[in-house]
């Protein structure tokens, strides 16, 4: 955390103290603001060049989110972490639109660690608007986990269903991808041979939370939330469509994209096609997982649900 500049915000002046202990013990030398309230923290971003907002959730005047959201609005740069002992799954994301936060637990075991990793993270990389988290982002995380998925096994079958998505959706470039905490990583590409990348750089990333299988982009230059992302420039991706691989228990552990070079529209019949090869995908990967737990001990071996799980 070397050079950063960070606000933390608490009501509570031990608990404030406590944290910027926990963010001293780093040993990087950042520079440290405090505020009690969400108007002082404003004031505080407003007035100096801040790298990241650490933010108890319940302030006296709002909450952490409509201060990451207020955040957002005139410096979308700045990167906002909620560190609070609040359940993730009770905050009100749904009020601001696309959540601008990321999410650390106070009463986690390895809170302190944490809290450091991610504002490093957060301070250090954060370059485009924050992206938007899932209400579910905990239980996400934990279920892609759990898949332990290895590029290598799956190539043959995962590359078939992207080849698939190509052909038929007349686009240069398709793949699978793996949506982790700070990044998507692809695991079959067709026509293309790409790195993992920042997750706020991402399409797929918004795509997750957006109602309904498939998400739709047919133009990146005009959706504001992408118009200046040069990540996407960079890969030539002009239009999108993406559909979510979901769990049986609904959780998005990534998508199955189709991406054009120039703008373009995806008919319902295109749309209804990339949903359902998702659905392959999803079946492929959960026969993999289980293969691969049967190999390891045949008595952990879970029934499996029918379908998969999605909305």
């Amino acid at each position: 955390m070397s050079g950063l500049t960070i606000v933390c915000v608490d009501p509570d002046e031990s608990a404030r103290e406590e944290t910027l202990a926990q963010l001293r013990d780093a040993g990087d030398a950042p520079t440290l603001v405090t505020a009690e309230s969400l108007a002082a923290a404003e004031e505080r971003v407003r007035d100096r060049d801040v790298d990241c907002v650490v933010t108890e959730h319940d302030l006296p005047d709002g909450t952490g989110l409509e201060l990451a959201a207020r955040v957002r609005d005139f410096r979308p740069s700045v990167g906002c972490v909620l560190y609070t002992a609040a359940d993730r799954e009770q905050l009100a994301t749904d009020e601001f639109g696309d959540p601008v936060a990321e999410y650390v637990a106070k009463d986690a075991p390895n809170a302190a660690e944490q809290l450091r990793n991610v504002v490093a993270f957060t301070g250090s990389f954060r370059t485009q608007t924050a992206y938007p988290l899932p209400q579910n982002e905990t239980d996400r995380l934990a279920a892609l986990e759990a898949y332990e998925l290895d590029p290598e096994t799956l190539q043959d079958d995962v590359e078939r269903i992207t080849d698939l998505a190509a052909r038929h959706l007349d686009v240069p470039m398709a793949s699978v991808n793996l949506i982790k905490e700070h990044s998507q990583e692809f695991l079959v590409c067709h026509g293309a041979n790409w790195t993992p990348t920042n997750r706020e750089d991402s399409i797929c990333t918004y795509a997750i939370v957006e109602d309904g299988p498939v998400a739709v982009v047919e133009d990146v230059k005009e959706d504001p939330r992408f118009a200046e992302n040069r990540t996407l420039d960079d890969l030539g991706i002009r239009s999108y469509a993406g559909a979510d691989l979901r769990t049986s228990d609904g959780l998005a552990i990534g998508t199955l994209c189709a991406y054009g070079e120039e703008p373009r529209t995806f008919s319902e019949s295109d749309r209804e096609f990339l949903a359902t090869l998702a659905d392959v995908t999803m079946t492929v990967l959960e026969l993999h997982h289980e293969v691969t737990q049967l190999q390891r001990d045949p008595a952990d071996l879970p029934e499996r649900d029918a379908g998969s799980g999605r909305r």
